[in-house]
């Protein structure tokens, strides 16, 4: 049977602003939307020209690209400037099509897409990522500057022993990289999170999404320099899981094979039976793919790549901590190394390379990861005839879970309740209360712990939730948290920090059972541990 909707009733029906014209360029039809839009009622529009609303310079434009449109019958999009009868300039894009009556009768039929928000969103992006590429820049020539200092000291300990030397190197490039956390994943946070709303605030702009998945890319990039350094000074919180090396290593293959390009010959082996170990499965992807690009590059020539896996079991001769083990074996068969380079292989800074191709981070960062992992790692080479680094790390009783395919929703989990946000770098604060206000919270905002009191002081109802961060100008979040729980004893506390869990939990700014949020971080991540914290297990998808 046919639909018993009328056409106004299913274009009303519609978000968008939808309008038709007639011949004469006269609105003949319009939804809802686009009488909101234009901030004038049906009875106003109907009958009556751009001419009749518009600046004259406005409705000129409008009225030639409608003519085209008749003329030629060609589909018209047009990005435009639009001002509503309020004064409020508007960025647009129109799209207009020439439809015609079964009597032979002309119209236009145009749909308006408000992008107003979007290109402010663009703005805000450009400038934050300027603002990033100055800090990495500053951040850079300080590196710069701790690298030759760090060197003239090395310098002076040149009768320590090799153990000693690298752990003072190591320990050296930790404190930096803890320093420079901070403010450099404050900016991170901004751009990340932005690069976020814009995604998920753009599902039919295809050109807009793939232009925010660059600048999130490019800022998750920025943040692998500061994961690196924590890494091999072993400040970097791993996350560990149990893992099957084999499933691992080929999830991991055709990456490989790009990687190490096609003159080089990939073979992956698997032992039989071999056991489970527990590692940050990012961090171990990583240790592969930095010795497969090492391999690559002592192999100019092209030649095999090859990666091993067996159990395996020390002994105290070994010179290792007895057990069984899981070892990891990859071979080249590249130009080798001199007993002196070898020596120095693990050393930050330390590359063989020529200027501009290796930053001397790559095994630096190797050493530390299976370090953390209550692993560790040899190597063995000649000049002429290829190295093998093998690694040994401890098995696991535990079977790997089985991998689940998550659905990830779009938009965030809403949810209700107030929050206090306490945070000093404005940029950062502003993108946490729209997100939070945009899912439901309500959210009371400070940018230090003085001015979090007074606005606790002047708050009438009840603070479910507060997010801090711990290192601020005046007072440190740890202490804010407790001088708020004398007059809300249930609220909950969220902190956010640039700075480690190692070296806050080491300098008692947290205590067992503080939640932490690392920056930077996802806005999806941050609701959701909200949610964790609160207990919405029923929380609805916005």
């Amino acid at each position: 049977m046919p639909l018993s909707y009328d056409l106004a009733h299913v274009i009303n029906s519609i978000a968008d602003p939808i309008f038709v014209k007639d011949r004469q360029h006269r609105f003949v039809l319009l939804n809802d939307a686009c009488c909101k839009f234009i901030g004038l009622d049906r009875s106003s529009l109907i009958g009556k020209s751009d001419h009749d609303f518009f600046p004259r310079a406005e409705a000129d434009v409008f009225w030639a690209k409608d003519e085209l449109v008749f003329e030629t019958g060609e589909e018209n999009n047009n990005e435009e400037n639009f001002t509503d009868t309020q004064g409020v300039t508007h960025s647009i894009l129109t799209r207009k099509t020439r439809c015609v009556s079964p009597s032979g009768e002309a119209f236009i039929v145009g749909c308006i897409s408000d992008l107003t928000e979007r290109n402010r969103m663009q703005r805000e992006l450009q400038t934050a990522r300027e603002q990033l590429e100055a800090k990495v820049r500053e951040r850079t020539s300080e590196l710069a500057q701790m690298n030759d200092a760090l060197s003239l000291q090395i310098e002076h300990n040149e009768r320590t022993s090799e153990h000693l030397r690298q752990s003072q190197k190591m320990e050296a490039i930790g404190q930096l990289a803890g320093g420079i956390a901070h403010d450099f994943n404050n900016l991170l946070n901004v751009i990340i999170g932005y690069g976020t709303l814009v995604q998920n605030w753009s599902d039919t702009d295809e050109s807009l999404q793939e232009t925010a998945g660059h600048i999130i890319k490019a800022a998750e990039t920025a943040a692998s320099l500061t994961r690196q350094l924590l890494a091999f000074s072993r400040k970097q919180v791993l996350q560990a899981e149990v893992l099957e090396v084999d499933s691992m290593l080929c999830s991991v293959g055709s990456i490989l094979r790009r990687l190490i390009g096609e003159d080089i010959e990939l073979d992956l082996r698997a032992g039989a039976g071999v056991d489970t170990i527990k590692v940050d499965r990012g961090q171990f992807e990583q240790v592969i793919m930095n010795l497969a690009v090492n391999a690559r590059d002592a192999m100019p020539p092209g030649g095999k790549l090859s990666i091993q896996t067996s159990n395996a079991c020390q002994c105290r001769e070994d010179h290792g901590v007895p057990g069984e083990y899981v070892k990891i074996e990859v071979i080249d068969t590249g130009k080798g190394m001199s007993p002196e380079t070898q020596a120095h292989i693990f050393e930050p800074f330390f590359t063989t390379k020529e200027q501009g191709r290796g930053t001397g981070l790559g095994l630096a960062t190797v050493y530390g990861i299976i370090a953390q992992s209550n692993g560790r790692i040899e190597v063995r080479s000649s000049l002429g005839e290829g190295s093998t680094f093998t690694i040994f790390l401890p098995k696991v009783a535990e079977n790997a879970p089985v991998p689940i395919r998550q659905q990830i929703a779009r938009g965030f989990q809403s949810g209700t309740g107030t929050i206090l946000l306490v945070e000093d770098q404005r940029d950062l604060r502003t993108l946490l209360r729209e997100v939070l206000r945009s899912t439901g919270f309500t959210v009371l905002e400070a940018a230090s712990g003085s001015e979090a009191l007074e606005t606790a002081a002047s708050c009438h109802g009840n603070i479910d939730l507060l997010i801090t961060d711990i290192v601020m100008p005046g007072m440190r979040g740890w202490e804010l948290a407790g001088k708020m729980a004398r007059f809300y004893p249930a609220m909950k506390v969220l902190y956010m920090s640039g700075h480690t869990d190692t070296d806050l939990r080491s300098d008692g700014s947290l205590k067992q059972g503080d939640i932490l949020l690392e920056k930077p971080f996802r806005p999806d991540f941050l609701i959701t541990k909200i949610h964790e914290i609160l207990g919405h297990s029923h929380a609805r998808v916005s």
